[in-house]
């Protein structure tokens, strides 16, 4: 009994440690495992010390265990979590102080008393594990999303003359209409989600009608012949998790109003099922997405449900490896990471465009490694970057000639100093949330990282390779 009471102390320590985590969800994925660790433990506690002969003292404090830190932490606030301790740790040291004698333990009693505990401690684990996950599941993940639309709109494909989009309304809802406005007032209709017959380099209005009435709307611009004509994109990953910090990043990205997004995969935490995406996707990215297609690599927790199927299928890509152009731009996918498939797809894609692509970019989740046989390749077709994520940094190198940047920074956690190390060849290597903004205007590409408050902590250009 006196190990379960130390470990209730050890709980409560715990327990307001957790009042230091400054991201809300993070601090409340923290606080209820260990609250309900401390319900268990009290619980097993009460109910050996309820087997006779038995201890006023000792009941009474581990019944008053369970249900101590709740009213702290309803109505205590930020200090909550601290005064639920403190009030653990009190109860559970006055039965140790009073009770430093033996106890006058009935023959056999002790026995029991070992059995009871062990018993109440599994059922209660099973049980609270349950209402956790379902707690858990309701508040955060699979929370209803509002209006008319479960997913979307949202821009799957732009080129110079169309535009494609998709979306998933709420069960019960009429069919959508939507359409596109030219700057000239004149309106396309978009039947299925296509658009065709656009001008290049001009910005149309979209609109989503349900029943004759605007239920979604957004902007987007069609690709120029060539760069004479500026052209703005955004990138970053490592995002997944439906945190504020990825709103926060999302919501910068989307005010550039970008051509595309160029995810570096990691796009959907803890599990990339169909469920779970639109808190790690849909919802944080809606506006961003509203205004850009999404070209996206598939990162480790991507594939761990079903090797990217959920996020593959909720985004419309082609696969893990592909390509796709905007009119003088092109990117391609390389996946997870620069292996020998990556490599022999990059042989056969990179520069071959249906029309003049100078301007190419490789996107991939893990970092290219100077040594990777790969390098040369992309340097002899004047790739002018690699885009990888990954590493929870920015980071900026040159590897074999070839520009690199590392944007593993777009919400789940930025790492910290001590374990998210910088590369030793890095530039340019710091710890943020934040965006990569790539500007192409002639012949020359901008890139600026912008951090979650929208500063530019790192900034460095480039003549268009070739």
């Amino acid at each position: 009994m006196r190990a379960l009471r130390l470990l209730l102390i050890v709980d409560a320590i715990a327990l307001a440690a957790t009042s230091t985590i400054s991201d809300s969800i993070v601090r409340d994925v923290a606080t209820v495992p260990t609250l309900l660790i401390g319900v268990i433990v009290a619980i097993a506690c009460l109910s050996a010390d309820l087997v006779r002969p038995r201890r006023r003292v000792e009941w009474a404090c581990s019944a008053l265990t369970i249900v101590a830190p709740f009213p702290f932490l309803a109505f205590g606030g930020s200090a909550g979590p601290i005064l639920g301790a403190i009030a653990i740790v009190v109860l559970q040291v006055i039965p140790l102080v009073q009770a430093r004698g033996p106890r006058p333990e009935r023959p056999g009693a002790e026995g029991p008393r070992r059995v009871v505990g062990a018993l109440v401690i599994t059922t209660a684990l099973l049980l609270i594990a349950v209402v956790a996950l379902v707690w858990y599941g309701s508040t955060y993940l699979l929370l209803p999303p509002s209006g008319v639309f479960a997913r979307g709109p949202f821009l799957t494909r732009v080129t110079t003359t169309e535009a494609d989009f998709a979306w998933k309304l709420k069960s019960g809802n009429a069919s959508l209409s939507l359409s596109v406005r030219a700057p000239d007032g004149t309106v396309t209709s978009a039947p299925g989600g296509r658009v065709t017959g656009l001008r290049p380099a001009t910005r149309y209005v979209w609109t989503a009608n349900l029943g004759g009435e605007s239920a979604a709307a957004g902007a987007f611009s069609t690709a120029p012949l060539s760069t004479a004509t500026p052209i703005t994109l955004v990138s970053f990953g490592d995002y997944g998790s439906g945190t504020a910090h990825e709103y926060a990043v999302a919501r910068l990205a989307a005010a550039e109003h970008p051509a595309l997004f160029l995810s570096a995969g990691d796009n959907a935490y803890l599990v990339a099922a169909p469920p779970f995406l639109d808190r790690a996707i849909f919802r944080p990215l809606h506006a961003l997405l509203a205004e850009a297609p999404a070209v996206v690599a598939l990162g480790e927790h991507d594939l761990a449900y079903r090797d990217g199927a959920a996020v593959i299928s909720a985004l419309q890509l082609p696969g893990h490896h592909y390509s796709v152009q905007y009119g003088p731009v092109q990117v391609v996918v390389l996946g997870l990471q620069a292996d020998a498939s990556a490599l022999a797809y990059a042989r056969k894609t990179l520069g071959r465009c249906s029309g003049p692509c100078p301007v190419r970019f490789v996107l991939t989740h893990r970092p290219i490694s100077a040594n990777n046989p790969i390098m040369p390749l992309l340097r002899g077709r004047h790739v002018a970057a690699i885009l990888a994520a990954h590493l929870h940094r920015y980071e900026r190198h040159v590897r074999a000639g070839v520009l690199q940047f590392t944007i593993g920074t777009g919400g789940e956690g930025p790492g910290d100093a001590a374990h998210t190390l910088a590369t030793p060849d890095a530039i340019v290597s710091l710890i943020a949330y934040g965006y990569l903004r790539i500007g192409i205007a002639g012949d020359r590409i901008s890139y600026q990282f912008i951090d979650q408050s929208g500063r530019v902590r790192d900034h460095v250009e480039q003549t268009i390779p070739g």
